[in-house]
């Protein structure tokens, strides 16, 4: 290997972990107390990170996978927050230990620009471990990595010039570094790659090779409205609803229900979820399955740390569709949008065609920092299909392989 090679893995491996990647806490251990801006800074940091490891360490659904893991490196990671300097290193630091239980439904709200890419919110590529081979599964229509010419099928090289390997190995702590789903994780938050500046990916296929470069500031995907309403096929009797984006906006219900009047009489509806990673309202989540249920019915179920389940029903509203539904999902099918398609799936029969969804986990709690006024989100309660299937796990009735169609 060459000098400037072995340069290069070990710039990557030390800006990546430095920056927002979880680090063991032996390494975490060797942050010097002393260090931050003054005592009352230090103070206010400890009791914030206090009030979120407590947060997570007591509400957190996902446990107890992981929980000794979390127990064990929360000394380390304290060290570590009451020596940052300043906001933009103190929340790194909470990035980095949330980043720990590599679940991307654990976030902090307010987030600085240099923290890390939200995966998959802000990421264009989607990718798996396929034995030792990092395989390309999804790419975000119109995203960077679409318009450098990376496409699903592309088994992934080597990242800045870094092999996948040692690059996906840098993000992970020793014990994880054979996890299938770690692996998994680290590979997809390897290729989300900076906020800025451009990305060289190499990539095989067809037992040839090439440097792709992924441009960081690349053009935006192509936005023509939050809602789109179509009447298609020769015939024109095939109901087309996109949502497109954010499922927050407080006028959705009302336009979705205008759209929804659009495309009556059609003898289908196809409702497309792609590319709708945004936070979600679940006002407006209710409000579109109660336009097809016929009687109150339930669409999912809550269980909470302790083991109780809630079941959570829908109520009709307005003039119930009866047309057959088919929900086109994908990759960036996230949050929101999953609850919503699984609710559909569950309570009005709907049928889902495409990629498996993003799979977050769970029904997500809020809490605000006592000192810094920071917030974290996680999940606080598993999410379930009536049946008991749990919501990440779904699988669409009708599964696309984009690498092999």
């Amino acid at each position: 290997m060459t000098l400037r090679m072995r340069a290069t893995i070990a710039l990557f491996a030390a800006a990546l972990l430095g920056a927002w990647l979880p680090v063991p806490a032996d390494a975490a251990s060797s942050a010097r107390p002393g260090s931050a801006g003054t005592a009352a800074d230090a103070r206010a940091q400890g009791e914030d990170f206090d009030a979120l490891w407590r947060a997570i360490d007591s509400g957190y659904a996902y446990f107890p996978r992981g929980r000794a893991q979390w127990r064990r490196a929360r000394d380390g990671w304290r060290r570590e927050a009451i020596a940052a300097r300043g906001p933009e290193a103190f929340n790194a630091v909470l990035e980095r230990a949330l980043a720990s239980l590599h679940d991307d439904h654990v976030y902090l709200v307010d987030r600085g620009q240099g923290a890390p890419r939200r995966v998959p919110q802000e990421g264009d590529a989607w990718a798996g471990w396929n034995g030792q081979r990092a395989i390309v599964e999804a790419v975000r229509t119109y995203g960077d990595y679409d318009v450098a010419g990376i496409r699903p099928g592309h088994e992934v090289v080597a990242i800045d010039g870094v092999p996948v390997e040692r690059a996906v190995r840098a993000l992970l702590p020793a014990r994880d570094a054979t996890d299938p789903e770690a692996r998994d994780w680290a590979l997809r938050h390897a290729l989300a790659g900076p906020r800025a500046g451009v990305l060289k990916v190499r990539v095989a296929e067809g037992g040839r090779t090439r440097t792709l470069e992924v441009a960081r500031n690349g053009p935006a995907a192509a936005r023509s409205g939050a809602l789109v309403a179509r009447r298609i096929g020769e015939a024109r009797d095939l109901g087309y609803l996109r949502l497109k984006g954010h499922l927050d906006d407080a006028a959705l219900p009302a336009q979705f229900e205008a759209a929804l009047a659009q495309v009556r009489g059609t003898r289908a509806l196809i409702l497309d979820l792609r590319d709708t990673p945004g936070e979600g309202s679940r006002a407006a989540t209710l409000a579109i399955l109660g336009h097809f249920v016929t009687a109150t019915a339930p669409w999912q179920v809550r269980q909470g740390v302790d083991g109780t389940r809630q079941f959570d029903s829908v109520e009709p509203r307005g003039t119930a569709s009866r047309t057959p539904l088919l929900v086109l999902v994908d990759r960036w099918t996230a949050g929101e949008a999953e609850a919503l398609a699984a609710g559909l799936h569950a309570a009005a029969g709907a049928r889902l065609v495409g990629t498996r969804m993003a799979g977050l986990r769970g029904e997500l709690r809020e809490v605000s920092l006592p000192r810094g006024g920071a917030r974290v989100r996680f999940p606080a309660e598993r999410a379930l299909l009536p049946d008991g299937t749990a919501r990440e796990t779904l699988r669409p009735d009708v599964e696309v392989n984009l690498a092999a169609p």
